[in-house]
């Protein structure tokens, strides 16, 4: 397991989010982070309704942890998706952002 203080960016939807990452010794990097376990709808969907819950549950995560906001992220090594984002456990104010977002209705919990 990997530890890292991390700077939110930006919030692309629900589950996946921007953040700059502080390695140490002055070493930074951005990356898409998607959160662990949790699966929300996706922002460009075909279908109306669906993009309103996407929006929604973007909006519900940057209220609860605004852009600009320090936190921790979980990773493990070489733990990616198919899009090379990394899949991490993100927390802010000592709550974790996939129970967060599962508790308030706008994700659910990811079956493979």
């Amino acid at each position: 397991m990997f530890n890292y203080k991390a700077r939110v960016v930006r919030w692309i939807d629900g589950d996946t989010l921007q953040v700059e990452i502080d390695l140490g010794f002055y070493v930074q990097t951005t990356q898409k982070i998607r959160l662990a376990r949790i699966d929300a709808p996706e922002m460009h969907d075909t279908v109306a309704y669906r993009e309103r819950q996407a929006k929604h549950a973007r909006a519900v995560a940057r209220k609860f942890c605004p852009e600009g906001a320090i936190v921790t992220i979980t990773t493990t090594k070489q733990n990616k998706d198919q899009y090379a984002r990394y899949i991490a456990e993100v927390i802010y104010n000592d709550t974790n952002m996939s129970d967060y977002l599962i508790d308030k209705n706008v994700a659910k919990l990811y079956k493979k």
